[in-house]
């Protein structure tokens, strides 16, 4: 194998480490990055409907991905018409009492409304939010860390096939059973499964990402 050969099989195997990796923890990306997402407004559901009150749920929206801050919060004020009209909300700060509020509750980000709750609506409430780890960050460096295992993983999978083809090739099909095709689990071991499970987004009624 030449150098440019090598570099190449290089790149093929970072890519297919990395895109196993966000594919089981269902993230477009572990980087620091802006995101957009929409969610579709709840207005007032259930006993709300007959107190005119707003339930806790109709208030909350769980972001998607795990963030460190949250931009800016819109609502369509018009979704139902073919020209969409965001209105800017307003957060809430020490000086201002604002729409919303925000917070990081286990690694779920809850945006939060006390007033101007988003109407019943469909992809009418927008939050910007910057999602992902920062440059340099501890969590980066250990997704690194396990980036190399399951690559090492990959590697070794990669090697047992090989052997697997050239044992067919020369015709003892005795041995051609010893390997299994490809198998994700063989990647994503258990030992790696749990280092990378607080990694790993759940479906909590999160908006769709633009």
């Amino acid at each position: 194998m030449t150098a440019t050969q090598w570099t190449a099989f290089g790149t093929i195997v970072c890519n297919s480490v990395e895109q196993t990796m966000k594919r089981w923890c269902n993230v477009g990306s572990f980087e620091a990055r802006s995101v957009t997402e929409y969610h579709n407004g709840r207005g007032q559901t259930g006993d709300g409907l007959e107190t005119g009150l707003y339930l806790e749920s109709d208030r909350i929206f769980n972001l998607r991905e795990y963030s460190t801050s949250v931009a800016s919060v819109y609502e369509d004020v018009h979704w139902s018409s073919s020209f969409p009209s965001w209105t800017l909300r307003t957060p809430q700060d020490d000086d201002t009492f604002g729409d919303y509020v925000w917070w990081n509750d286990m690694d779920i980000i809850r945006v939060r409304f006390h007033q101007n709750v988003p109407s019943h609506g469909i992809r009418n409430v927008k939050i910007v939010y910057t999602a992902g780890y920062p440059s340099g960050s501890a969590e980066l460096d250990e997704l690194k860390t396990i980036g190399l295992r399951i690559a090492q993983n990959y590697l070794v999978t990669k090697k047992k096939v090989g052997e697997a083809q050239t044992i067919r090739a020369m015709g003892t099909r005795d041995y051609s059973q010893m390997f299994a095709p490809d198998d994700e689990k063989k990647i994503i071991t258990d030992d790696i499964a749990l280092s990378l499970c607080k990694y790993r987004r759940w479906d909590f009624g999160g908006g769709h990402i633009r």
